[in-house]
Parts: C-alpha cells; structure tokens; sequence
C-alpha cells in the first residue's frame, strides 16, 4: 500500500467514527427526551400520584432506564470524538462527566438504603430481612468502587490528553 491510499483509509475510518459519534450522541439525546416524556407520563400526573410504588418504580426507569443511558452515550460519543478528532473540544457532558459519574454513585448509595429500609419494613422475620439487606450491600460496595474509580481516572486522563493533543 502507498502513502495515499493510507491516507485515505485513515480519512475514511474518520468519516466513519465521526458519523457513528453522532449517531451515539444523538441516541443519547433521544433517550434524555423519552425519559423526561417517561418521567411527566408515570410520575407526574394526577393518576400515577396515588400509587407510592407507581412512583418509585418510575423514578427508577427515569433515573436508570433512560437518563443514565443517556448521559453515558452523550458522554463516550464525545470522549471518542475528543480522542480521535485533534479539533474538538470536550462538549459539556464531558466536561462534567466526573461529576455526573460521583452523583450517579450517591445515588446509587440512595438507592440501595431506601430498598435495604424498604425490604427491613415489609419482611416480616429478622433472618428474612438480615439476607436481603446483605444482599443489597455487596452489589453497592461494588458499583460505588467501579464508579467513584471511574470517576477519577477520567478526571485525571482529560487534563493528559489535552496536553498530548497541544505537543502533536
């Protein structure tokens, strides 16, 4: 193979990823909105209101189902094109992506109390209630690690890639 058609291999393979950055960034947005649609449907109309299950059930979809999916793909859609493309600035999402990854970890704490509170109320033996709580908090412990982890080595890596990108 020449130069030139190398060239044009590398000019392709960018076109390709640029497109597919865009097509993951717009999904993103696409579930940010149907998750907001999902979230004034389930949970904020007069109907659902009575129902405090209803409720939670739809606060967990919103939160798990449609905007943490959102946010991720928003996010490595512009960590990819960050990476690949010596132009692009990181976009908002990027920018504050520790930040959304720690909130997403306090939730998950929240999250995992209110159930190990909510099983410790409706189980009615002590042992029954000791096995689901413990069940609940090596799952947490996990996901906290992986997150709050996550969450520093991408704050540590944005600042290195910059100065990679300004010595290229």
């Amino acid at each position: 193979m020449t130069e030139e058609t190398n060239e044009e291999v590398v000019r392709a393979k960018r076109k390709l990823l640029r497109f597919l950055c865009v097509a993951v960034q717009s999904l993103g947005w696409a579930l940010l909105v149907m998750g907001g649609i999902w979230f004034v449907c389930f949970v904020c109309l007069p109907s659902s209101r009575d129902d405090i299950e209803a409720i939670l059930q739809a606060t967990s979809w919103f939160l798990f189902g449609f905007t943490v999916p959102g946010l991720a793909a928003i996010g490595i859609a512009q960590f990819a094109r960050y990476l690949f493309d010596t132009e692009y600035k990181p976009g908002w999402v990027l920018g504050h992506a520790a930040v959304f990854i720690y909130l997403l970890a306090a939730i998950e704490v929240a999250w995992a109390a209110f159930r190990s509170f909510y099983f410790v109320r409706v189980m009615d033996e002590a042992a029954e209630r000791f096995l689901w709580t413990q069940l609940l908090i090596l799952p947490t412990i996990v996901k906290l690690i992986i997150l709050v982890s996550l969450g520093q080595v991408l704050r540590r890596i944005m600042p290195i890639i910059e100065e990679s990108k300004t010595l290229v």
